[in-house]
């Protein structure tokens, strides 16, 4: 019989059943930290990994961040730990406490918020689940629902219900939850989160709680939650904790592993797996999911490891008045950024410098300081070519040209594109490239990631993180410098 069948006949002969006052409504009143800590520890049994089958103990960062989230005026929180420290299972039994142990008045609703909605069940609904099955005295006050698309867990005595659910930021303004549970908030919306806390005000009392590692981009509501706090920003009714090693560490310093992952303290987490770790994965991918930190570029062009390919490359050099120039150009008119690029040959290998302008508050940019920017750079080098797409450029590059200016054109198209990214990207990976380790450059240069197509690959705006901008230029100009343009071929009309 399917899986499904054996839950909806189990929970139909359960309606009927009556099992009696739960165990933990009696006792005296403690404080909501020190309940969740005691029933946690009373009820849930660990489904997998260390200890499986007993009843979970509690570990002393975990009690203490529940005694923060659970503080008075403490209406969301927020904690980033590298990975293999107990996230899924810790968040697992706070929403059973919820579903089963309401605060205040009113069914409680547990909402437990993933990229998905498989991604939920895989993670922190599938454990509760199976937390329920391993406690009589849970899977009794327990009603479970299966279906596809309608899955959650219902408790009749409390009336709560516990579900999984995406985090599609309009989904989930529809919620009234109680507690909302939040797994891997390292790769979550901003816009989520925040709908979550627009949806928990509906309620006199209620929580937002989300616990994470570092993700693959800035864009995440945890880096956000953490860049306020890094930055002084008063937050009200918000509690953060992070656990890290050390910016710029070694990774094979086993004492900042034990400072990102308080588990080893604990001893539920074996420190021979890091050791395997550290020698078997890329470094950028140790830092962020065993050591807590962020790393730029894991996903870009440059490969896994692109912030070390990069920086590795930094060497600053002034450029030689009056040498030999090119210039790379990518513009854009709203929302994205204008940069321009020029490359100057040193040695065996060519120097590159950026510009870029970010939009105003109202999204748009202005190409005139673009266009001040090339005539500046032509007064103090001999600026070979200035390489451009026509299409958000064409008027002001024919204004350059007239005033004299060696315009050429660089239509981004599949065509001209995929050797300009395939050269670039080899220039880079044989060290034939310098820069002088602008922060924004090298930001830009790490946010792009490649489309591959028939003739090898591109840059992708669409696919990557963020602004890519002084990358695209960077292409373009190295493309044009590495093989200068021919000088236009002179006809004689009177001969014809």
């Amino acid at each position: 019989m399917p899986q499904s069948a054996k839950v909806g006949n189990r929970n139909a002969g359960k309606k009927g059943v009556d099992p009696g006052p739960a165990p933990w409504v009696a006792g005296p009143e403690v404080d909501r930290a020190e309940h969740a800590i005691r029933w946690i520890e009373s009820y849930c049994r660990l489904p997998k990994g260390h200890g499986a089958g007993e009843l979970m103990r509690l570990a002393e960062f975990q009690k203490e961040w529940l005694r923060a989230a659970y503080a008075d005026g403490v209406s969301s929180a927020a904690m980033q730990v590298a990975r293999g420290n107990g996230k899924s299972t810790l968040l697992a039994a706070v929403a059973l406490h919820a579903l089963f142990c309401p605060d205040v008045g009113g069914a409680p609703q547990v909402p437990i918020v993933a990229t998905t909605v498989q991604q939920a069940v895989r993670s922190v609904y599938g454990v509760a689940l199976s937390m329920i099955a391993a406690a009589p005295v849970l899977e009794a006050r327990a009603l479970v629902y299966s279906a596809i698309g309608a899955q959650k867990v219902k408790a009749p005595q409390t009336g709560g219900e516990m579900f999984p659910v995406s985090c599609d930021p309009d989904g989930l303004q529809g919620l009234d939850p109680s507690l909302a549970v939040c797994d891997e908030i390292g790769f979550m919306q901003v816009e989520s989160w925040d709908s979550l806390l627009l949806a928990s005000g509906k309620r006199p009392k209620s929580l937002v709680v989300g616990i994470g590692t570092p993700g693959f981009d800035r864009q995440s509501a945890l880096w956000h939650l953490r860049s306020r706090v890094k930055s002084g920003a008063q937050l009200p009714g918000f509690h953060y904790t992070e656990y890290a090693g050390d910016e710029g560490c070694s990774i094979l310093d086993e004492e900042q592993w034990h400072r990102a992952n308080p588990a080893l303290a604990e001893q539920y987490m074996n420190i021979d797996a890091l050791r395997t770790a550290v020698a078997l994965s890329p470094e950028s991918h140790f830092r962020i999911f065993r050591l807590g930190q962020w790393v730029d570029g894991v996903e870009s062009w440059l490969g896994a490891d692109g912030r070390n390919v990069w920086r590795g490359l930094a060497d600053p050099w002034p450029m030689e008045p009056s040498a030999p120039t090119w210039i790379g150009v990518d513009v854009a008119l709203k929302h994205d950024s204008t940069a321009v690029v020029w490359v100057q040959q040193r040695d065996e290998r060519w120097h590159v410098k950026a510009k870029i302008w970010l939009p105003r508050d109202d999204g748009r940019l202005d190409v005139t300081d673009a266009m001040a920017t090339i005539r500046e750079l032509a007064a103090m080098y001999d600026v070979r070519g200035v390489a451009y797409d026509p299409r958000f450029f064409d008027l002001p590059a024919q204004q350059l040209e007239d005033e004299g200016y060696p315009m050429l054109e660089f239509p981004q198209s599949l065509e001209r594109m995929t050797p300009a990214v395939g050269g670039c990207y080899e220039m880079i990976r044989r060290g034939e490239i310098s820069h002088d380790g602008d922060e924004a450059f090298e930001t830009q240069v790490l946010n792009a990631v490649s489309r591959s197509n028939e003739r090898g690959f591109t840059l992708a705006k669409s696919k990557s993180k963020d602004r890519i901008d002084s990358a695209v230029a960077m292409c373009i100009a190295l493309s044009v410098a590495a093989k200068p343009q021919a000088s236009p071929q002179v006809i004689n009309l009177g001969a014809l």
